[in-house]
């Protein structure tokens, strides 16, 4: 006699199985319109900046792969390298974030960087800057 506890939990692995699939194919699928190109054209950045951009995001998708840590790439460097090639939106931690969260969706080498900032706390580094920033603000 079957365990009916045990018989939907196979079934539920089953659908999570199904759903990851189905997730992976929707990843793909979304890639192939370049989600990044598009953010960053909205936000007017040129063919150079955009190019500089990519290489910047190459750069730190290799480097988050080191195993020596003076190698993988910080928060800090990241926000000073965005600045440098867009200089309108240095200091836009929407425009940071929403950058972070499209790597989510673009070619999977993005995908792996985008883990990588978010196991770092990337995004909650770009909240804590504005943060920051308004209390200083409002105490001057």
């Amino acid at each position: 006699m079957s365990d009916p506890n045990n018989d939907r939990i196979v079934e539920l692995e089953g659908r999570i199985v199904h759903l990851e699939a189905i997730q992976q194919l929707l990843l793909r699928l979304m890639s192939i319109t370049h989600p990044l190109s598009n953010v960053l054209a909205q936000f007017g950045a040129t063919a150079a900046q955009e190019q500089a951009m990519m290489q910047l995001l190459d750069e730190l998708a290799v480097s988050a792969h080191s195993l020596e840590r003076d190698s993988q790439p910080s928060f800090d460097y990241f926000q000073a390298r965005v600045g440098e090639i867009l200089p309108a939106l240095q200091s836009d931690s929407e425009f940071l974030r929403l950058l972070i969260d499209t790597l989510r969706v673009d070619r999977a080498a993005y995908r792996d960087l985008h883990d990588y900032m978010v196991a770092h706390d990337w995004i909650g580094r770009s909240y804590l800057r504005v943060v920051e920033s308004e209390i200083r603000n409002s105490s001057v």
